[in-house]
């Protein structure tokens, strides 16, 4: 079992300024082989200038040479969020900021395929509390007309197919990954709706050090469901320079690609450039409005033999917004 832990101090549009501590433990269910992956418990918490504050743990298990695979992701927090309605054209009111608090806990199993020859097929349990604390000045909140403005509880059950072909969980160099995500939310769950992910990724090595990965995401959701469920574009995964949820909608669609180099021993850098945007028909997505996102980041290998990187990452969109993201692991 290896642990490595880190105080760090960071800024992202969603936060602003922030003091925290996180860690991650990786460890092996038995005696380490060429088939079994690394396991791994990622911790972490920050408090913000703004009064945010957050609590997770994610566990990620493998067993059984990788055939029985059990996360957990669990997290408690307060958030300032901001929600401009909804639709990719939404104006900026300077009256968007709202404040929530949530409570998350999702349970996957994933065992031996047996649909469409998957790696792995998974179950799903999925738990959210959600409760909007102050609307402050946000007009969509105030008058009650957006579904989800008291908040709410959410009862999910699902299923996901898996294709892992990576190298490295943590810095994959070749292979690809793919993953489609079906949950469906029904009672006693206070809003009534399903949703559905897929998430492929690619990965090639070009030269010694140099890596070049692809990323193509979508989300649909369908039914009631609250506006602070909704696909929400931006953040520090996908289209980095976005405020995550700068615009939400039934639909979100991306894609990303990033170039990655080691150039002196542990430290190396990245570029990267994406495209993509919400809308509430899949068919109505315009190709020439489509919101892009583009920047750069430096990497420093702390954990060398799982190669695991700290990363700090500069993103800018489409209207001159900028993100600033720390964090451990890549962005995808």
């Amino acid at each position: 079992m290896t642990f490595n832990g880190y105080p760090y101090v960071f800024y992202t549009p969603e936060t602003q300024a922030a003091i925290g501590a996180g860690g991650i433990f990786i460890f092996y269910t038995q005696t380490k082989s060429e088939e079994l992956r690394p396991s791994k418990i990622g911790f972490g918490a920050f408090y913000t200038t703004n009064k945010q504050y957050k609590f997770s743990i994610n566990p990620i298990i493998y067993f059984n040479a990788n055939k029985l695979v059990l996360q957990m992701p669990t997290s408690f927090g307060s958030t300032e969020d901001k929600f401009w309605g909804l639709g990719n054209e939404t104006p900026e009111t300077g009256t968007a900021a709202y404040s929530r608090e949530d409570f998350n806990l999702q349970m996957e199993v994933q065992v031996p395929p047996f649909l469409f020859f998957s790696d792995r097929t998974g179950f799903i349990l999925d738990f959210k509390h959600t409760a909007i604390v102050d609307v402050q000045e946000n007009a969509f909140l105030m008058d009650e007309s957006v579904t989800g403005f008291n908040g709410g509880n959410l009862y999910g059950v699902g299923v996901n197919l898996v294709w892992d072909r990576r190298d490295n969980l943590f810095y994959p160099t070749s292979g690809h990954y793919q993953y489609i995500k079906f949950i469906a939310y029904t009672e006693p769950s206070d809003y009534i709706f399903t949703t559905f992910e897929l998430d492929v990724r690619l990965y090639k090595t070009l030269f010694k050090n140099h890596v070049w990965a692809t990323n193509f995401y979508l989300k649909n959701v369908a039914g009631n469901a609250p506006f602070y469920e909704l696909p929400a574009l931006g953040g520090h995964q996908r289209m980095r320079g976005y405020f995550q949820g700068r615009y939400r909608d039934k639909n979100y669609v991306s894609l990303q690609t990033e170039f990655r180099q080691y150039f002196w021993k542990r430290l190396g850098f990245v570029v990267f450039a994406g495209i993509g945007d919400v809308s509430e028909e899949i068919t109505s997505l315009n190709m020439n409005e489509l919101k892009y996102s583009i920047g750069g980041g430096l990497r420093y290998l702390f954990n060398k033999k799982e190669n695991v990187n700290l990363r700090m990452d500069i993103g800018i969109g489409r209207d001159g917004t900028t993100g600033i993201y720390f964090g451990i692991e890549e962005a995808f």
